[in-house]
C-alpha cells in the first residue's frame, strides 16, 4: 500500500489512502451518474416544510394573541348590538379560514407517498431488510443497477416534493385572508379594551 501511495505522490497526484473497507472510486463520474447522484432534492423538501412550519407558527401566534383578549371577547358577546354581530362574523371567518389553512399545512408536512419501485437509496426499503441483507444487496450491485436505484429514488422524491408544493399552494393563498380577519379582530378587540 505504501508503494501505491508513494508512486501516486511521485506523479504529483493527491489521492486518498486505500483502506481495507474503502473501495477505490473513480476520480470523476460520467455525466449521467453525476446528475443522478448530485441532484439536489432534499433542499426543496426542507424549503416547503420550513414554509409550512412558518405558517403553523404564525397561526399559533395569532391564536395566542386572540386568547389574550378573552375578557374583551366575553364583554362584547355579553352585550347586544352590531359590535357583537361583527365579532361573531369575524370569529367564524377566522376559525374557518384558520382550520382550512391548518389542514393544508398538515397535508403539506405529511403528504401521501406514491407507489414507487424499490430502491436501495430509500430509507424505508433499507429498513425492511436486515443489515446483512442490505450489505449483500449493495455489494451485488454493479454501476448500472446502482444508478437505476438512485434514479428511482430521485423520481419518487421529486414526485413527493411536487405534491408537497401542490398542497402548500392553497395554504399560502388562504393565509392573507386569515391575516386580514385576525387584524380586523385585533383592531376591534383593542378598541374595546382601550376605549
Amino acid at each position: 500500500m505504501r508503494r501505491v501511495l508513494d508512486s501516486s505522490q511521485e506523479q504529483g497526484e493527491q489521492s486518498e489512502p486505500l483502506l481495507p473497507d474503502r473501495l477505490p472510486m473513480p476520480r470523476q463520474l460520467d455525466p449521467a451518474s453525476a446528475l443522478a447522484y448530485r441532484t439536489p432534492l432534499m433542499e426543496h423538501f426542507l424549503s416547503v416544510d420550513g414554509k409550512a412550519a412558518g405558517l403553523l407558527t404564525l397561526l399559533g401566534v395569532m391564536c395566542t394573541v386572540l386568547a389574550r383578549f378573552g375578557g374583551a371577547i366575553s364583554a362584547i358577546l355579553g352585550a347586544r348590538g352590531p359590535l357583537k354581530i361583527a365579532l361573531i362574523a369575524l370569529l367564524i371567518a377566522f376559525v374557518v379560514l384558520s382550520l382550512l389553512t391548518l389542514l393544508q399545512v398538515f397535508r403539506t408536512i405529511a403528504p401521501r407517498f406514491p407507489k414507487a419501485p424499490p430502491s436501495l437509496a430509500f430509507f424505508g426499503d433499507i429498513a425492511r431488510m436486515s443489515r446483512e441483507e442490505y450489505v449483500q444487496a449493495v455489494r451485488r450491485l454493479d454501476a448500472k443497477a446502482a444508478i437505476e436505484h438512485i434514479l428511482n429514488y430521485n423520481h419518487t422524491t421529486a414526485t413527493i416534493c411536487t405534491e408537497k408544493f401542490r398542497q402548500f399552494r392553497p395554504a399560502l393563498k388562504l393565509f392573507p385572508w386569515v391575516g386580514a380577519t385576525w387584524l380586523a379582530l385585533t383592531v376591534l378587540l383593542s378598541w374595546q379594551v382601550f376605549r
